[in-house]
């Protein structure tokens, strides 16, 4: 692996600010910033070692060109990719999926793409998206070891800044942190998913024509452990998505049993999981990074972005963003002017070299963060000031 490069400096009084505000919710290693009064200067190796972030990329029937492009805009050799189309999308789709990755000249030189040969069934209103989220989290364990962060994204999302910016920023993040958007304020959920029985015919079923089964009975709230929910697209590191998959306590396998009957039980499973674990609940974050924007009164599902939000999206700061139609021009505008990006062609970051960019390898750690990084920087600074406040917390109403 080549060495890390150093790389250019965000404004000294703000990330000053982001490390001390770190260092009152982490034990933190001492700044790696020095100063003098004339100048500043940052040495060579100063920066921390930036993270790499685990990416399970999602889609159905006919979204295979929409996870390649999004596999272009989010794409570092940093980083690790595992795509996954659906059991409702065709073997052969699958199989073009795969040769379209290996016909990259950087994936195949890299190797930190991959594509899970068969579909898992999914059907959003039960239980099998967990256990399809859960299933590529382990595929990711197996494959690669060395990651920090697990992210999921559906073919409809599309990030708002560069990898570059968004593993600089990282870096400076204690590894402990995890950005669920999460709540215990249950409301009209508490009948028609916590307490009604339901049984996903996915997990029985080989036919994706079965029906979600519904019992005529209820049954009463948990009383061992208090359900939470929120976004199903979450920022897990490494050590939860151990405790998850490898089950080392048994609060996670009781858990899947007990989501196993609740609708939609991505929406639930890691907001519990996380805020009744004593190991993980005072590092929750709650927000999960995206940009989304919700109908008034809002629906079951954040409405598509559009063009008329690009403003609002860039001003927010946030990662990602969701989810957008196929080819929305709200895309084209978003790789033209944040990542620079052309068609069928890798976002440009520091690594890439050639007349074309990004055709060749460079330096794999090299990371030159622009504007993206510092909106993102005050992003993170603004949920990290209201950490503690009982609206941020695993609160336990």
């Amino acid at each position: 692996m080549a060495k890390l490069k150093a790389r250019p400096f965000l404004p000294f009084i703000s990330l000053i600010s982001l490390l001390l505000l770190f260092f009152f919710v982490f034990p933190f290693p001492t700044s790696p910033f020095q100063s003098r009064r004339s100048s500043f200067t940052v040495p060579p190796n100063s920066f921390p070692t930036a993270p790499r972030i685990a990416y399970f990329i999602t889609g159905s029937v006919g979204d295979k060109d929409r996870i390649l492009r999004l596999l272009f805009a989010v794409y570092h050799p940093r980083n690790r990719y595992l795509l996954h189309l659906d059991a409702r999308a065709s073997q052969q789709e699958r199989e073009d999926l795969a040769a379209d990755v290996g016909s990259v000249y950087v994936f195949k030189a890299v190797g930190n793409v991959d594509v899970i040969g068969s579909g898992d069934t999914v059907n959003y209103g039960g239980s099998t998206p967990i256990a399809s989220l859960l299933h590529g989290a382990a595929i990711l364990l197996k494959l690669w070891g060395d990651w920090d962060w697990f992210v999921n994204l559906g073919a409809g999302d599309y990030p708002l800044i560069t990898q570059d910016d968004f593993l600089h920023i990282l870096s400076f993040l204690p590894r402990e942190f995890n950005f669920i958007d999460h709540t215990s304020k249950i409301g009209w959920k508490e009948y028609q998913r916590v307490k009604s029985i339901v049984v996903d015919p996915g997990i029985y079923l080989a036919s994706l024509r079965g029906r979600m089964f519904v019992g005529s009975r209820t049954r009463p709230l948990p009383a061992a452990y208090k359900f939470f929910t929120g976004s199903p697209f979450v920022i897990l590191n490494r050590k939860l998505i151990d405790f998850s998959v490898l089950g080392y306590d048994n609060l996670p396998r009781t858990l899947l049993l007990y989501f196993a009957n609740v609708q939609a039980s991505h929406q639930g499973y890691f907001q519990t999981l996380a805020c009744n674990s004593r190991q993980f609940r005072t590092a929750v974050i709650n927000s999960n990074l995206r940009f989304e924007v919700w109908d008034n009164p809002p629906q079951l599902e954040p409405r598509n972005l559009k063009l008329s939000d690009f403003k609002r999206m860039v001003a927010s700061g946030a990662a990602f963003a969701g989810s957008f139609q196929p080819n929305d021009p709200a895309l084209d505008k978003i790789d033209k002017t944040i990542l620079h990006r052309r068609w069928g062609r890798l976002a440009p970051a520091g690594w890439c070299v050639g007349s074309d960019p990004c055709e060749q390898l460079g330096e794999l750690d090299v990371i030159r963060p622009g504007r993206g990084a510092k909106r993102f920087e005050k992003h993170l600074l603004k949920l990290l000031a209201t950490h503690n406040s009982r609206s941020n917390v695993c609160a336990f109403r």
